[in-house]
């Protein structure tokens, strides 16, 4: 039986840990969140194309779709109900009305980061968003991977008629147009697997990663691409230099790499509980119950040891542990 390579479990337990640094920091420090967003959502699609199916004949192309679905569904779908739930429990304790239920619910079956805006509020998804949107793009993948060396090339043109489609119409259902948006990089995963880069390559995709930082903007959940297809590009840069760390990690740190590791495992669970988190501001509830003040960094890493306890206890229920690991 072939080992299991943690180099790519580390790599996506430094992501989701970026993501809850880019989520929880960013909004005031916005260097580093220019930094963290050019690349660590891009890191997950380009992960999880590393280990998608190339074409097959029908029969079994439903079975993967369907396993595809089976997989990602129930997480989301047990988030957006724990988010139901605690919105049912403050109508009920605080007496604040029942529109963030009625929005909160529609949200579950809207299933997108832009939704419409509807008597009880604008219907929206917070981070899972990336799990519907990564069953779009590992879904296509399959039937593109029939088009071998076009796949990329067509990947970015459906992905860049998609990012003009949504300036003139931004709504979509299930994170159709995310998805679609986040295909080139699961089919750049999936072509890496199977064909080297050379290193000239790698080096141009760094450049284009140093330069996207300082000259545009990628941010996949608001649409913002301020230079196509350069942000692409210079997200896998940046993609490529985590792999590197995460190697030297790897090979060096023995203690950090299993740490890291166990939360590339986890990550799934982790995004969800960042998820409820992040909605429910769990955190300062609990900082209330005890009466501690925090200053921004101090209570940054209190959230942070919050999100990643729960998702501990998460994975290790044993009827539970399954539909996140």
């Amino acid at each position: 039986m072939q080992q299991r390579d943690v180099t790519f479990d580390i790599m996506k337990g430094v992501g989701i840990l970026l993501v809850i640094v880019c989520h929880l920091l960013g909004w005031n420090h916005p260097w580093l969140d220019r930094v963290i967003s050019s690349f660590h959502m891009p890191l997950f699609f380009i992960v999880a194309g590393l280990f998608s199916k190339s074409y097959v004949d029908r029969p079994t192309t439903k079975t993967w779709v369907k396993r595809y679905f089976a997989r990602l569904y129930p997480p989301l779908a047990i988030t957006q109900l724990l988010i139901v739930a605690w919105a049912v429990l403050i109508a009920l304790t605080k007496h604040e009305g029942w529109d963030p239920v009625i929005r909160e619910s529609l949200s579950l079956l809207w299933a997108d980061v832009d939704g419409p805006i509807t008597p009880w509020g604008k219907l929206s998804l917070g981070v899972i968003w990336f799990l519907l949107a990564l069953f779009v793009a590992k879904t296509l993948l399959i039937p593109l991977s029939r088009l071998k060396q076009w796949a990329i090339p067509v990947s970015l043109v459906v992905a860049f008629g998609t990012f003009m489609l949504h300036k003139v119409f931004p709504y979509s259902i299930w994170c159709l147009s995310l998805g679609l948006m986040a295909l080139p990089f699961v089919t750049i995963g999936w072509w890496v697997k199977n064909h080297p880069v050379p290193l000239w390559l790698k080096i141009v995709a760094v450049v284009c990663w140093i330069v996207a930082i300082c000259f545009s903007r990628l941010d996949m959940y608001s649409f913002t691409w301020n230079c196509y297809p350069l942000d692409v590009l210079g997200a896998c840069g940046g993609t490529y230099c985590i792999y590197l760390l995460s190697v030297g990690i790897k090979k060096y740190l023995k203690i950090t790499s299993k740490v890291l590791s166990a939360l590339g495992v986890w990550s799934l669970a982790i995004m969800c509980v960042h998820c409820f988190e992040m909605y429910a501001h769990l955190g300062n509830h609990v900082k209330a119950l005890v009466g501690f003040e925090f200053g921004e960094w101090s209570m940054f890493a209190w959230r942070v040891v919050l999100t990643l306890g729960l998702s501990m206890v998460l994975v290790h229920i044993p009827k539970v542990k399954k539909l996140f690991i």
